[in-house]
């Protein structure tokens, strides 16, 4: 879900790092999964998603895409608001958010 939310944002993004990271607005991710279940079948699957998004220049229109596409899959998130990441001579904005997937066995 991670990947399809920043695929329709628009944003370049890979899981955990990107070896050379582009010259444009990014972002990483990570997921972080508890997986779940009752009558011994785990089929709940809980993520706590972190997305960084990674700005040579404040980029609102990208923050504005993730918020959008976050909000319109009804998921709830929170956000740490841009700052300057001197030695990386970046700006950053975190979001967090939490989903639970149910897969079928």
């Amino acid at each position: 879900m991670i990947d399809a939310i920043l695929t329709a944002a628009g944003i370049q993004h890979r899981r955990s790092r990107f070896a050379r990271p582009p010259s444009g607005t990014y972002a990483v991710f990570t997921d972080d999964i508890t997986a779940d279940g009752a009558d011994d079948v785990v089929c709940l699957y809980s993520h706590e998603a972190t997305v960084e998004l990674y700005e040579p220049s404040p980029d609102d229109a990208a923050e504005l895409a993730i918020e959008s596409q976050l909000s319109s899959r009804g998921i709830a998130w929170d956000k740490q608001d841009r700052y300057w990441l001197q030695t990386e001579q970046i700006y950053q904005a975190v979001y967090i958010f939490n989903f639970t997937e149910k897969r079928r066995i």
